[in-house]
């Protein structure tokens, strides 16, 4: 058998213009998902394990782990279960190729499937960082926090604005300000909170929060200054019973 893909690259030529090139095709096993790279190509599964492998009885490693933590916390008293270097190393190679994955998905704005991967790896991240017995091994993962958490909010929230509803739009600047909130607190978390200012995640995060914002409609209040500004004091005492209507139903919820 041929084992020569020269035929295939230059069927689908490297654009290093391009951030990332990516496609979905047919094959007899079912749909793959490939991304172009300088020198090759990268495929991997839409769904499940991105490469195909799985540990024997569990669709990934990081299953398999929390399954032998479960195991071994049920038969222990005093003591705690770790990882050890092998196991992080297998646990990090697998959370490239989601990484992979997410991004590729990304690309084709396949959000749902993204946030599936990144809320996966955010876990994992959590795991490592819990279990793993050397701080090298969990820093080697927990300092892409910050980056999976902006992946993961730029996902949510352009679900969100799918919607093309005012809620939408108001519940995705709520997503971004919580992604925000997160990364603030991974930096107060390792005492380096002064590198917030230079964060590229949190600068992504709230430049999106802007653009958004611009997305959403005015609110009752700006409404109401500009009907008063342009004297059309009949919308405006419209719009001042819709203000306390509004006030009223949140006072009663809250007694309730």
């Amino acid at each position: 058998m041929d084992q020569d893909i020269g035929y295939i690259l230059r069927n689908w030529p490297y654009d290093p213009d391009e951030d990332i090139i990516v496609r979905i095709v047919d094959t007899d096993n079912g749909p793959k998902l490939q991304m172009r790279i300088d020198m090759g190509i990268i495929q991997m599964e839409l769904d499940g394990h991105p490469s195909g492998e799985k540990p024997p009885g569990y669709e990934s490693w990081f299953d398999y782990y929390e399954r032998a933590k479960e195991e071994y916390e049920s038969g222990k008293v005093d003591d705690y279960f770790t990882l050890s270097g092998d196991d992080c190393k297998k646990l990090r190679r697998e959370g490239t190729q989601y990484y992979y994955r997410y991004l590729s998905l990304m690309k084709l704005e396949d959000y749902s499937r993204v946030v599936r991967d990144t809320e996966r790896n955010i876990r994992l991240f959590a795991f490592v960082k819990k279990h793993a017995s050397s701080e090298m091994d969990r820093w080697a993962l927990d300092q892409f926090r910050p980056y999976i958490i902006m992946m993961n909010v730029r996902a949510k929230a352009s679900l969100k604005l799918k919607e093309h509803s005012v809620p939408g739009i108001e519940e995705a600047i709520d997503l971004f300000d919580q992604g925000i909130s997160q990364i603030i607190e991974f930096y107060r978390e390792y005492g380096i909170s002064s590198e917030a200012d230079s964060s590229v995640e949190l600068s992504i995060l709230k430049a999106l929060k802007t653009e958004f914002l611009k997305k959403s409609p005015p609110t009752l209040e700006e409404e109401l200054d500009r009907a008063i500004s342009e004297e059309r004091f009949e919308d405006a005492a419209v719009i001042r019973d819709r203000i306390r209507e509004r006030r009223e139903k949140k006072t009663t919820k809250r007694n309730n």
